[in-house]
C-alpha cells in the first residue's frame, strides 16, 4: 500500500484533532485556514465527512486555484500546500504556522482550540495580539499620566546618578533621548516604562506593578510570619525585596586561612546566594506580563524553599530548553533602563549566573515551572556534616528531613525526583550512619532525625 494512503488511513482512524480537520466541501474554508495559521499549523482534508468517511471530491485545477485564492485573500496572506490522496479523491490543504499572527478572514479572527476552530471575541483578540508580541506594554503611551504634574524629577535625578550620567539637560529632553516619551503637538506623552521609573506614584497609573514578599513559618501558605508590599519604581522594589530576603535568611560564617596572606578570611554563607535571588527578582520585573492586570510579582519564603513568581508564562518564541541560551525581552524598554543602571546584561546570561552562584554556594539546582505564572524555586544550601562524607543527594535528603521533621519514603522520592527504590536506598544509608531513625511498618513507615541526648 502507498505510504501516503497508510498515513491517511491512520488519520481517519484517529479522527479530527488539534492539527487535523475533515471537510466535505470548501464552505467556510477560510475560517479553518486562519485558525490553523493562528495556532501551530495543521491539515484540512477535503472530501471527508465529520465521521471520517471518505465521500471524495473532484480535484480540478479550478478547485486548486479557488483554494489558493482563499488563502491569499486572508489578512495577511497565508502559505498553504495542496496534496492529493486516495487516488485523487481527497485533497489535503496543509497550513503552516503563521509568522505574522494574528490572521483573519472576512468573518473575523479564528483559532484552533482542540479539535475545532473557534471565533475569537474582542477581549480574546486583544489577549492574543498581546501574547504574540505585536504590542509591547512598556512602549505603549499611558493616557492616565499627566506631565509634569505626575512626574517626579527627584526620581529621574536619582536614576541618572545611579547610571553615572551627569547632564544639565531639561527632564523633557532626557526622557525623549531615553526613548521613553513622545512629543505630540507640544505635549509630552510618557510610556508605561517612564511611568514605572519616574512617576510620583507609579501604582496610581499601574496598580499591579508591585512586589509582595511573604515569609511563612511552615511549608504552606497559611502560617505567615511577615508580609510586605513593595511599591515605587522597579529599582526600589528590587532593593526592598532583597532587604526583606536577607533579613529573614539564615547566614553562617566561614573562617578559613588565606593562603596568600596567611590571614584568616571571613566569608558569609547565606542559605541562598543573594546574587541568584537578585537575578531572579530582576528577571521577574523585566519579563512579567504587565497586561496580566489581575496579579503582580510574589516572593514566597518557606522554611524549605523560596518561590519567585511573576504573571505570564514564557514569552512567545521561548521554551524551557532555551531559557539559558536565548534572550528575548518581553519588555525591552524596561530592560534597557535597568541595563543602563547596571542591573542586567543584554546578553541574557541571568540564568547562567544564577546556576553558577548556586553551585558556588552548595545549593541544589533551581526548579522552573510554567503555567499562567513563571515560577523559579530555590532550595537552601546543603550543609556539610562534620566527620561524615555524604553525596549531594544524601545531604539534600538529610536536610529535607530536618525541614519536614518527619517524612515518608514516597514523599522523599517525589521531592528528590527519584524512584521509591532509590529513595529507600538513600534513607537506609542515613539509617546505617545513625543519622535518622524510622518508625512504623510498610506504607506507614516514617523517618525523622535522631535526637541527640
Amino acid at each position: 500500500m502507498n505510504p501516503a494512503n497508510n498515513h491517511l488511513q491512520l488519520l481517519l482512524a484517529e479522527g479530527e484533532g488539534y492539527k487535523v480537520e475533515f471537510k466535505e466541501k470548501i464552505a467556510h474554508l477560510d475560517r479553518e485556514i486562519v485558525a490553523f495559521a493562528n495556532a501551530n499549523g495543521g491539515s484540512i482534508f477535503l472530501g471527508i465527512t465529520d465521521h471520517a468517511d471518505i465521500i471524495g471530491i473532484d480535484i480540478t485545477n479550478q478547485l486548486k486555484s479557488q483554494i489558493t485564492d482563499i488563502a491569499r485573500n486572508c489578512d495577511p496572506s497565508i502559505k498553504i500546500t495542496l496534496i492529493a490522496h486516495a487516488k485523487n479523491k481527497v485533497l489535503e490543504i496543509k497550513v503552516t504556522e503563521g509568522t505574522d499572527k494574528p490572521y483573519r478572514c472576512k468573518d473575523g479572527f479564528f483559532l484552533r482550540i482542540g479539535p475545532s476552530s473557534q471565533k475569537l471575541k474582542r477581549d480574546e483578540i486583544i489577549n492574543f495580539i498581546n501574547h504574540t508580541g505585536k504590542i509591547h506594554f512598556d512602549e505603549a503611551i499611558n493616557d492616565t499620566f499627566c506631565y509634569p504634574q505626575d512626574f517626579s524629577k527627584e526620581s529621574l535625578t536619582a536614576y541618572l546618578k545611579l547610571c553615572g550620567i551627569n547632564t544639565k539637560l531639561p527632564a523633557k529632553d532626557i526622557l525623549l533621548s531615553l526613548n521613553i516619551a513622545k512629543e505630540n503637538q507640544q505635549k509630552l506623552l510618557l510610556t508605561n516604562t517612564a511611568i514605572l521609573f519616574f512617576a510620583k506614584n507609579p501604582q496610581k497609573h499601574l496598580p499591579e506593578s508591585y512586589i509582595t514578599a511573604v515569609r511563612y513559618q511552615t511549608n504552606d501558605r497559611f502560617s505567615i510570619i511577615d508580609k510586605k508590599d513593595f511599591y515605587g519604581s522597579p529599582i526600589s522594589q528590587i532593593e526592598a525585596t532583597m532587604e526583606f530576603l536577607i533579613r529573614h535568611m539564615a547566614v553562617a560564617t566561614d573562617i578559613s586561612p588565606d593562603l596568600q596572606t596567611t590571614l584568616a578570611a571571613r566569608r558569609d554563607l547565606y542559605d541562598y546566594p543573594p546574587i541568584a535571588l537578585r537575578e531572579a527578582i530582576v528577571n521577574a520585573v523585566v519579563h512579567r506580563d504587565y497586561f496580566y492586570d489581575g496579579a503582580h510579582i510574589y516572593v514566597h519564603m518557606f522554611p524549605g524553599h523560596i518561590d519567585i513568581e511573576n504573571p505570564g508564562g514564557l514569552y512567545h518564541g521561548m521554551t524551557l530548553e532555551n531559557l539559558e541560551h536565548r534572550s528575548i525581552r518581553r519588555n525591552r524598554l524596561l530592560a534597557d533602563l535597568l541595563h543602563r543602571a547596571g542591573y542586567i546584561e543584554r546578553v541574557g546570561s541571568g540564568f547562567a549566573r544564577m546556576k553558577h552562584a548556586l553551585v558556588e554556594n552548595n545549593n541544589p539546582e533551581l526548579a522552573v515551572s510554567i503555567t499562567n505564572f513563571f515560577n523559579i524555586r530555590f532550595y537552601p544550601r546543603l550543609k556539610e556534616i562534620p566527620g561524615i562524607a555524604l553525596s549531594q543527594r544524601q545531604l539534600k535528603l538529610y536536610q529535607l528531613i530536618q525541614e519536614q521533621q518527619i517524612i515518608t519514603n514516597k514523599k522523599a522520592a517525589m521531592i528528590l525526583g527519584v524512584s521509591n527504590d532509590t529513595a529507600r536506598r538513600e534513607l537506609n544509608i542515613l539509617l546505617a550512619l545513625g543519622m535518622i531513625e524510622k518508625s512504623g511498618e510498610g506504607k506507614a513507615t516514617n523517618y525523622k532525625i535522631v535526637t541527640k541526648t
